[in-house]
């Protein structure tokens, strides 16, 4: 996460989508950069993938005006979103260990793990410091609106980029902001698979990806 006073924006990273690379790029332009849970005193509960529903309420309490800034988030094609996200899902649990995986072990854990989300989650205002930590895993299955909504499921930002569309959105977003344009869009937090992210679904995790995710789907137009 990002905010900036001066430009009045916030930027809000869900886990996966690319938003390291964008947070790389607004560094020099935002007061506030977000800090990983651990790091949170009670003056600074700025954390790196804090949700527009909870920086809602902190601005309130400090007398900021949510509304006068600029929000936006990055959305991902949920398929190739859960690969990144298991792959370092599996890296967390199994350490160095997860990378002598074979490639059918990797598809099948995968698969498994595919039958226990929740994309829509829980959208309280505010959260626990242990679930800070495990944050990245957890937020990053939710839903577009699971992360970026309200309480109701109203959204709360103002502009999603596509992760597949950055290279043309950023920059016109940025003259937008008053911020100088960006001459490339570092590759920064790449994911630790190489195959092709098709390679881990068969038809069963497939579907239920396409119906866990069916209205980011329909929203943004993905397809498996």
């Amino acid at each position: 996460m990002r905010i900036s006073h001066q430009h009045r924006f916030v930027f809000f990273a869900s886990p996966k989508t690319g938003s390291r690379s964008v947070r790389k790029l607004l560094d020099p332009h935002a007061e506030i950069h977000g800090r990983p849970a651990h790091e949170l005193t009670v003056d600074f509960p700025f954390y790196n993938h804090m949700r527009p529903v909870e920086l809602r309420d902190i601005f309130a309490s400090r007398g900021w005006e949510f509304g006068d800034y600029f929000k936006f988030v990055m959305v991902r094609n949920p398929w190739s979103k859960l690969v990144s996200l298991y792959e370092m899902f599996a890296f967390r649990e199994g350490g160095q260990l997860s990378r002598l995986r074979s490639r059918a072990t990797r598809h099948e854990g995968f698969r498994n793990w595919v039958g226990s989300l929740d994309p829509g989650g829980e959208r309280s205002s505010r959260e626990e410091p242990d679930e800070m930590e495990k944050g990245v895993i957890r937020f990053g299955v939710l839903s577009h609106v699971g992360f970026a909504g309200d309480e109701a499921g109203r959204p709360l930002v103002d502009e999603v980029i596509k992760l597949e569309e950055i290279e043309s959105r950023l920059p016109s977003l940025f003259e937008r902001l008053g911020l100088p344009r960006p001459r490339r869009v570092p590759k920064t937090g790449r994911g630790r698979y190489r195959d092709d992210y098709r390679a881990y679904y068969d038809d069963q995790t497939c579907e239920r990806v396409g119906t866990l995710y069916e209205d980011d789907i329909e929203r943004f137009g993905y397809s498996f």
